[in-house]
């Protein structure tokens, strides 16, 4: 290796860290005798060149014969990691575009491909796994499909068996070979379970609906004992649950089947599983709100489970199910008191999701465990607003805010405890802000709060959202008049209406003025009118959220829905198909709010109710009452 490494000008290559003169000694390194300081230089290596990926490296060419060498060598530690870095790359340079593909890239792999397709028949398995995943998938050549049959033919193992069957579907992908279909095809009645399994796996790739037809296969196959192997599969691996996540994912496409799944694996011995299986039934109450009669009884039973990660999931999912849930709340109060942690990194119990699922539903059952959390040392929920995509389906507590906000018919019972808590006093001022002069009591703390510069907007919403009552509060603020939210306090509480309107519409005369500020002169109503021109030039604005905002002050103020109709139906239309951003909520919201209801708008509305997918941009808890929002705006416009 270092006649070969000495023969590179490696100082004229990259990698994904800048000039490649370190690759040598890393190379070198990675046949250390010292096996720790060879997983090191892999890893290092792996970082180098591969990273996240993106493109194939001018180094990467360079060392790939030398990467073939190590991974040849059984003197070599962590072989099959060697072998994994060059399918990471192999597989990126038939991904991304060709210009992100270094132009040495195809003549070294063509180079090195006999060394490459040998490792198919090395002795140690860990090697041929990672082999066949780098054969099927980044080495697209006729020589690859008959090196993987000849394997077929001989191997053994069974783990690396199952793996040759997905690289057969990896390579039905990109070569028509009906032969090799037909094998996979026979698979299906393979007397092994687990082969069985793969095969429906690798005919998925080409053939989606191959899973739904062999659900029953699918869950007999993962409640196995032996799906205990598929942690060592180098096309699966990951823990116990990953074949759960990853075989449910097949059948992502039809909730019928993708239920059948769900409720099926949930009687798995293994926890971990058990936990998977409740994952997968999120995704799929997610996607589909058809789904939900058919996984009730599941949620419910797993309440009872005797691992509290699967009781934490199962209440914290008929919390996000919310009113659907109802007639299943005598089992959730049942659980406020369980106070098993989730798991040893999360400091939340299965009671806090009972406590929320609870207050999803207004019923009154919460009200005991939000009093005891807000009075004692542990709240159970966030404290701050948590945001994620759609493709980020995390199951967490929501803020303390987020749930008490719906519970505005207990404000006597529940604000007293909120408001003595200092540490909440951004959460306890959107709760007032949300329940208005329902809340007055708490204006002293709101007070307290402004005083703290980074709670002044918020606590000036709150007081504003009180009213009258909060005048003298509002007029602590004067000295930030210029703030957009102490303008709309003084003039919604009455503390000085003339300055707060001032003060306000003055920001619109500003460019490109905040969608948040609009809004807030939305509120002001007639009394806005000198405001309508310029108005209706930022419904004309490039911001979608300016749009939305401006349209609906707009009619808030002039009392005419045309303009403001057309430029909020114009945002929501994509909702009918689904497509859902929060502007397009907010646009649809607002429609609602007017009330003006022509054919598109009514079309835009039955497409939401007759679509039976969940229509969110967030992930999570946010998933289902995005939809709710949406539904319940939709719904209204169509009565």
């Amino acid at each position: 290796m270092g006649a070969t490494t000495n023969r590179i000008v490696w100082s004229g290559l990259t990698h994904n860290y800048g000039d490649a003169s370190d690759i040598p000694g890393l190379l070198r390194a990675c046949a250390d005798p010292d096996a720790d300081t060879a997983y090191d230089a892999i890893a290092d290596l792996s970082n180098k060149l591969y990273h996240q990926g993106g493109w194939v490296c001018s180094a990467a060419p360079a060392a790939l014969p030398l990467l073939a060498d190590l991974a040849s060598d059984r003197a070599v530690h962590h072989r099959h990691e060697v072998v994994e870095l060059i399918g990471l790359l192999a597989r990126e340079a038939v991904t991304v575009s060709g210009k992100f593909v270094d132009r040495g890239w195809l003549p070294a792999l063509d180079a090195t491909r006999p060394r490459l397709l040998a490792l198919l028949d090395d002795p140690d398995a860990l090697v041929r796994r990672e082999a066949t995943l780098l054969v099927a998938d980044g080495i697209r050549h006729p020589d690859s499909v008959t090196a993987l049959r000849r394997r077929w033919a001989v191997e053994v193992d069974r783990v690396t068996r199952a793996d040759l069957a997905l690289a057969f579907g990896t390579v039905c992908t990109w070569t028509s070979d009906e032969a090799l279909r037909a094998d996979l095809v026979a698979l299906l009645a393979d007397d092994d379970l687990q082969l069985r399994l793969a095969a429906v796996h690798a005919l998925a790739e080409s053939d989606p609906t191959v899973a739904t037809r062999q659900v029953d296969t699918l869950v007999r196959a993962v409640l196995d004992p032996d799906a205990a192997l598929w942690p060592d599969s180098a096309w699966i691996g990951g823990t116990p649950a990953t074949i759960v996540h990853a075989t449910g994912a097949l059948l992502a496409a039809d909730p019928v089947a993708a239920t059948v799944f769900a409720v099926g694996t949930a009687r798995d011995d293994n926890p971990q599983r058990r936990v998977a299986a409740l994952g997968h039934a999120q995704q799929v109450l997610s996607q589909w709100r058809t789904t939900t009669d058919g996984l009730l009884p599941l949620l419910t039973r797993s309440l009872g489970d005797e691992a509290p990660e699967v009781r934490y999931r199962a209440a914290a999912l008929l919390a996000c199910l919310g009113l659907d849930a109802a007639g299943h709340a005598d089992r959730l109060v049942a659980r406020t008191t369980d106070s098993a942690l989730r798991d040893a990194r999360v400091r939340t119990t299965v009671g806090d999701a009972a406590v929320w699922a609870l207050a999803r539903q207004s019923h009154p059952g919460c009200l005991p465990g939000l009093v005891e959390r807000l009075s004692g040392g542990r709240l159970g929920f966030d404290t701050t607003l948590v945001h994620f995509g759609r493709g980020m389906p995390h199951l967490r507590q929501p803020a303390i805010c987020e749930v008490l906000i719906p519970l505005r018919h207990h404000a006597d019972v529940l604000l007293g405890s909120l408001a003595a808590r200092r540490d909440l006093a951004s959460n306890l001022c959107r709760v007032v802000e949300a329940w208005g002069p329902d809340a007055v009591s708490a204006l002293p703390a709101v007070v307290d709060a402004a005083a703290d510069e980074k709670l002044r907007a918020v606590a000036a919403k709150a007081m504003g959202a009180v009213g009258p009552a909060a005048a003298d509060a509002a007029r602590t603020l004067l000295p930030d008049v210029d703030m957009p939210t102490v303008a709309w306090a003084l003039w919604r509480t009455g503390g000085d209406p003339d300055l707060g309107l001032t003060a306000l519409t003055h920001h619109l005369t500003r460019p490109e003025p905040r969608h948040t500020v609009i809004a807030l002169v939305a509120d002001l109503g007639p009394d806005a009118a000198a405001c309508a021109d310029t108005l209706r030039t930022l419904t004309r604005s490039a911001d979608a959220w300016t749009r939305a905002e401006a349209a609906h002050a707009l009619w808030r103020i002039t009392g005419d829905p045309v303009e403001a109709v057309a430029v909020l139906t114009e945002l929501s239309q994509p909702l009918a198909q689904g497509d859902c951003l929060p502007v397009r909520i907010a646009a649809l919201s607002h429609l609602a709010d007017i009330g003006v209801v022509d054919d598109r708008i009514r079309s835009v509305a039955q497409a939401i109710i007759d679509n039976p997918r969940r229509i969110a941009d967030s992930g999570g808890w946010r998933t289902f009452t995005e939809d709710e929002r949406i539904r319940t705006a939709a719904s209204a416009l169509l009565n």
